[in-house]
């Protein structure tokens, strides 16, 4: 499927999200070039990435309306019952951190984790009093990611002592 279609119905509810809609597609593009994605995953991956902060700009207002939100954009797309419900279910426990996750949700988590070590959105996150990036590698599932993650780090490190 080509994408840009949920994306553009999207959009307008992902303008109240802190990053919006360049975050969404940040962590698009990560999990296009960081995991293999199985074929019959694709869709549901995606479609879950590009809903996964639609809804509002609190995990609160996500988790809330965000589900509602992605289920009728999926409806309207036509997608079936099952795929909309296992899109919402991903959407509404996207901040959670289960034992064992479903591959379609390691994926969406990974990725929105590693986009807080992009240069568009570390300065933010670094600006915390008592952040702890350790804390969010810990939280990556695949041990790839949780490597790539130092590595983007060190760089963002090296960038801002440089």
């Amino acid at each position: 499927m080509h994408y840009e279609k949920v994306f553009a119905l999207a959009e307008p509810y992902l303008k109240k999200n802190d990053f919006g809609m360049p975050h969404t597609r940040r962590v698009f593009e990560i999990a296009i070039e960081n995991f293999v994605i199985p074929k019959e995953l694709e869709e549901l991956v995606f479609c879950s990435i590009i809903m996964h902060d639609i809804g509002g700009s609190t995990i609160e207002k996500q988790y809330a309306e965000g589900p509602k939100i992605a289920s009728f954009i999926l409806r309207k797309l036509g997608y079936d019952e099952s795929f909309v419900q296992n899109v919402c279910e991903i959407v509404r426990t996207h901040h959670d951190h289960p034992d064992s996750p479903s591959e379609a949700f390691r994926i969406l988590y990974d990725s929105d984790k590693l986009v807080m070590f992009s240069p568009e959105e570390f300065p933010h996150y670094n600006s915390k009093p008592n952040f702890d990036w350790n804390t969010i590698v810990d939280l990556i599932y695949s041990e790839h990611a949780r490597d790539l993650a130092r590595k983007m780090l060190q760089q963002r490190k090296n960038e801002t002592t440089n």
